[in-house]
């Protein structure tokens, strides 16, 4: 393939994932002022809590004027996310202004209007406006982050459902509470730090952030939690303490879950234009994949797949590559925390690539700076866990390719087909240094059970576990959440501390299961019956499957067939819970869209054989 086909097919994972996330992470409410809420003396002895740093989505900004007032889109939608901040009030307009009249002549002519790339370019920059970073690599815009700087228990009703929504965190409150006879949530705090920023000055901020919750609950210690993008700032902070003299005196213990330590070769992909380009998987299995995943019929992947070549190659690459430089300049390039998620092994050749001209040099001092923290990140945990008891524990998903399961369209990114992660980040990052096979592959000399790893080379293998097919968002699991209630609460040690949490386990999702008014709530209410408002008809039915589920996850020793299990059982028990009205019965493809599926698909596959990846007059 041409140096124009790899930079055009790039564009395609940045503007679907960007979309994608956008549209599943959604928003966070507004939290509360600090309470000035006092945390009752101890009466058990001293106990440790917990500051979450949390991932890519979970630290909310909000776009601000000068003043600090939050600015709101035509509609009076506060404008704020996780993720992205898009006004998307003015999107329609902007498409018509700036594309309507480029792409029908591309498509009457079957080739590319001279205004199509400009016009695509300024429509990504002005998508991607409001997070937009200069050449020092700051937000040219005011973007407030909003802060907890009190524990959850203090949070209002909004804050607190939007936290557990989050981070279902209520297995590891409840464990600090019955273990030292408390009110766990008075324990538990969570740091947020700019998207759009510098993860050195972000663990700057947690130096802070560590001294306020210490005097706010009288005690000596905190514990480190680092999810996802978070083990960006946790390695930050460890290596400004490191320059301030080294001393960990103020941290008990750090648990890093899925968490971002040496970047993801999916990120990188983005800088670097990787991309799986085989005609076979673009307009062959893509995007009925990512179709299928969203819920549609199986027929509208096919039937797009057809549709999608009324535009010759030249007009689609032209699109996709003016897009790709358009989020690059706006919203990648400028930005250091961005940058922290490229791998070290990668990060010197792109950074040359990018960030080499005298006017990128503040931003290339920032993101060299937090090379030199990540490239020492092991030896400073070391050192903390040597001279301080600090104890470094790490939660890992693997065996997962990037198009494995949920957020298939990752699959575009070349190093899906070399990668072993949990579908986000590859299991060396995650783990501290396992070594790994391609996923689905196995390692002369792996010691894992399905041979995949060799974790001897783990910084700290007696205190990290693995998910075997656990997707990044591990608070779809209800093991994964138990398994770091223990570690938190002291319970848990190591990997020899529990039988019902061995070191190699297996991944499932029980999110829908057991979120807060998820089905197993639901089906508690149903059998409580406290207004007496469901039939012992009704009761009877919800009864036994409640039973069935409940043993299901009391099970934390999970197999090959779990996940499967637990995807049968939500539809067991959302399908029982339908004769309340509680829920809808799963629907059953009727027989029309079967055909419409079996039509389609074959009308796909006959196009790909007449046609292959290209338009119909690039054919014709």
């Amino acid at each position: 393939m041409s140096l124009h086909l790899k930079k055009a097919l790039s564009i395609l994972l940045a503007v679907v994932m960007a979309f994608g996330v956008f549209t599943v992470c959604g928003f966070a409410e507004t939290a509360d002022e600090q309470p000035g809420y006092e945390i009752p003396a101890l009466q058990n002895g001293e106990i440790t809590p917990t500051i979450i740093v949390p991932g890519i989505s979970q630290s909310v900004s909000v776009y601000c004027d000068e003043n600090g007032n939050p600015i709101k889109d035509k509609n009076g939608k506060t404008l704020e996310g996780g993720l992205l901040i898009i006004d998307s009030s003015n999107l329609v307009s902007l498409i018509l202004k700036k594309l309507a009249l480029p792409l029908l002549s591309s498509l009457l002519t079957q080739s590319v209007d001279e205004d199509l790339a400009q016009g695509v370019y300024d429509v990504v920059c002005q998508l991607f406006s409001i997070q937009k970073s200069d050449k020092s690599g700051n937000a040219v815009n005011n973007l407030v982050v909003k802060s907890y700087n009190y524990p959850l228990s203090q949070y209002d009703e909004g804050s607190k459902g939007w936290f557990y929504r989050m981070l279902p965190m209520e297995p590891v409150v409840e464990e600090i509470s019955e273990t030292y006879g408390v009110n766990g949530e008075n324990y538990v705090y969570l740091y947020t730090f700019p998207l759009i920023g510098d993860p050195i000055a972000s663990g700057e901020g947690l130096f802070d952030y560590i001294a306020m919750v210490k005097e706010q609950t009288g005690c000596s210690k905190v514990n480190l939690v680092g999810v996802s993008l978070g083990g960006t700032i946790v390695s930050s902070y460890c290596d400004l303490v490191m320059d301030r003299g080294g001393d960990f005196s103020d941290i008990n213990k750090i648990v890093n879950v899925v968490a971002c330590l040496d970047g993801t070769d999916l990120f990188a992909d983005f800088y670097d234009r990787n991309w799986n380009l085989s005609d076979e998987f673009l307009y062959g299995s893509y995007i009925p994949g990512i179709m299928a995943e969203s819920g549609a019929d199986e027929y509208v992947g096919h039937l797009l797949n057809i549709v999608i070549r009324i535009l010759p190659k030249d007009v689609l690459y032209t699109i996709l590559t003016a897009a790709m430089d358009g989020m690059l300049d706006t919203l990648l390039v400028n930005c250091p925390q961005f940058w922290s998620m490229v791998p070290s092994d990668r990060y010197d050749a792109l950074a040359d690539e990018y960030l080499s001209d005298p006017d990128m040099a503040t931003i290339r001092a920032k993101t060299d700076r937090y090379q030199e923290a990540r490239l020492d990140l092991k030896e400073n945990l070391l050192y903390a866990h040597e001279n301080y008891d600090v104890d470094v524990f790490s939660v890992c998903g693997y065996g997962r390719q990037y198009d494995t399961g949920d957020y298939c369209f990752l699959g575009i990114a070349g190093s899906s087909v070399t990668s072993n992660s949990d579908s986000i980040i590859d299991i060396d990052s995650t783990s501290l240094g396992a070594t790994y096979a391609v996923a689905g592959e196995t390692l002369e000399n792996g010691n894992s059970p399905d041979k995949e790893l060799d974790i001897s080379t783990c910084l700290f293998p007696e205190t990290t576990w693995f998910f075997y097919g656990q997707h990044h968002e591990v608070g779809r699991s209800d093991v994964v959440i138990k398994l770091l209630a223990g570690i938190i609460s002291d319970n848990i040690t190591d990997v020899n501390s529990s039988a019902s949490f061995p070191q190699f386990n297996y991944g499932r999702n029980t999110r829908t299961l057991t979120r807060p008014d998820g089905l197993m709530d639901k089906a508690e209410a149903v059998l409580a019956n406290v207004d007496g408002e469901y039939t012992q008809e009704q009761i009877n039915t919800v009864k036994p499957v409640y039973e069935k589920a409940s043993a299901m996850l009391a099970n934390t020793v999970l197999t090959a067939d779990s996940a499967d299990e637990a995807k049968a059982m939500t539809q067991e028990l959302n399908d029982a819970l339908a004769v309340t009205g509680l829920t809808t019965a799963t629907s059953q493809t009727n027989f029309f869209i079967k055909i419409l599926n079996k039509i389609f698909a074959a009308l796909d596959a006959a196009v790909m054989e007449k046609v292959g990846g290209q338009g119909f007059s690039d054919k014709f």
